[in-house]
Parts: structure tokens; C-alpha cells; sequence
């Protein structure tokens, strides 16, 4: 007696988990974070819109859908934030410029300048030697009016300060706010030439930077005493 074969059913093809899809939002801090994360470990020039997609999980036509560029991505990474922390420190009430720069008040921008140049300092660092032209494109002097519209501001209500309180200011406004963002800046990616036996902690330095600003632009009424302790 012949069996009767039983007849085999093909298993049913496995079924891939459908991956949510992204805001954009997220698509666009995805490629802020791999670009940041490039930038700072190979540099500007080495790092290509490829890798930063590749890294974020992203096509490239995304990222050129919003940042246009690579270009367009460095200002992200780098410029904006700068421009975030400049705009606070100018206008800390966020209604404008106020008539006066706050340098009593300067710890939290200290604060935060000093972050934002440790977590970028590979990058800052590289700049600082090959020069912001290798980052031009067509954007490059909206970059550069961006910060002069920062030192004029600055300089301006510095020289505010001093006709609130009846003195000539004995310095040129606009040099002297370049100067001091330069001493801070660098304090931070100079660190090893400056403190060959150990940088100070960043409190410490912060406070230093503080008084020394104080009491190198300040009015004497206005410089009041702010020890680094």
C-alpha cells in the first residue's frame, strides 16, 4: 500500500520590522551630530558630505536638501552656536540690545563660550592654522557680517558705559571688545602653551578671564570687585 505524502506548505517570507520614519527634526540633528563628530576628529577638509550621511543614517540628498552644503552644515555646527551665545550675552532680556554691556554679568557667556570652544577644539584648532577661507562658499561673508554685527554692538555699548558714568573711554571700543574675545579664546585652545604644567579648571579660568575684562574695560565706578577667588 503506497502512503500518501503529505504536502509541504512554503514557510510565509519573514517580514522586515518597517523602520519608523524620521521628522525632520530628527533628520537634521542626526546630520549635526555626525558633522560635529566628523569635523572634530579628521577636520573640515577631510571630512566629505559621504562619511556625515553615512555616519547619521541619512542620504546625502537629505543633507543637501537642508543644509545645501557642507558649508551649510559647518555653520550649524559652528557659527550658530557662537551667534546663540553672543546674542545672550548682548541681549540677555531678548528684546534687543541693552544699553549697556553687562561685564559684571559676564560669568554664564564665560561659562558658555569656554564649553563651546572645549567641545569643538580639534576644529577651532584647525581653523585657527588653515584659516576660515577654507570653509568659503557663497555664505561665507554673511558668516563674517554676522560677527562684526557682534563686535559693533559690543563696542558700542561698552562706549555706552562709559558716558553713563561721565568718563572718556581711553580705549578704542572696537579693538578692545576683538581683544578681549581673543583672550578667551586663547585661554582655551592655547591651553598647553599658556599652562605647560596643567591647565586651571575652567571655574577658575572663567573667573580670571571675568576680572581681568572688568577691570581692563570697565569705567572704574562700573569695574566692581569680582575675585576669581
Amino acid at each position: 500500500m503506497r502512503g500518501v505524502l503529505s504536502k509541504v506548505e512554503p514557510s510565509p517570507p519573514l517580514r522586515r520590522p518597517r523602520r519608523r520614519r524620521r521628522t525632520q527634526s530628527e533628520v537634521i540633528q542626526r546630520l549635526v551630530d555626525a558633522a560635529h563628530q566628523h569635523f572634530n576628529e579628521r577636520g573640515y577638509t577631510a571630512t566629505t558630505t559621504k562619511d556625515i550621511a553615512a555616519t547619521a543614517d541619512v542620504s546625502e540628498t537629505l543633507l543637501y536638501r537642508h543644509f545645501g552644503s557642507k558649508a551649510g552644515l559647518f555653520d550649524q555646527v559652528i557659527f550658530d552656536p557662537f551667534d546663540h551665545i553672543a546674542q545672550r550675552f548682548l541681549n540677555p532680556a531678548g528684546t534687543g540690545p541693552g544699553p549697556t554691556l553687562d561685564l559684571a554679568g559676564a560669568k554664564v557667556f564665560l561659562d558658555q563660550f569656554l564649553t563651546f570652544l572645549d567641545g569643538n577644539h580639534r576644529l577651532l584648532r584647525d581653523l585657527l592654522v588653515k584659516g576660515i577661507a577654507e570653509t568659503a562658499d557663497e555664505r561665507s561673508e554673511a558668516r563674517l557680517d554676522g560677527m562684526r554685527r557682534h563686535y559693533r554692538e559690543a563696542a558700542k555699548q561698552l562706549e555706552a558705559l562709559y558716558q553713563e558714568t561721565g568718563q572718556p573711554c581711553p580705549l578704542d571700543p572696537d579693538i578692545a571688545v576683538r581683544l578681549a574675545l581673543g583672550m578667551v579664546i586663547s585661554a582655551s585652545l592655547m591651553g598647553e602653551w599658556l599652562f605647560p604644567d596643567g591647565a586651571p579648571d575652567q571655574d577658575r579660568l572663567a573667573a580670571n578671564i571675568r576680572l581681568m575684562m572688568i577691570r581692563a574695560l570697565a569705567p572704574a565706578k562700573a569695574a566692581t570687585d569680582g575675585s576669581p577667588g
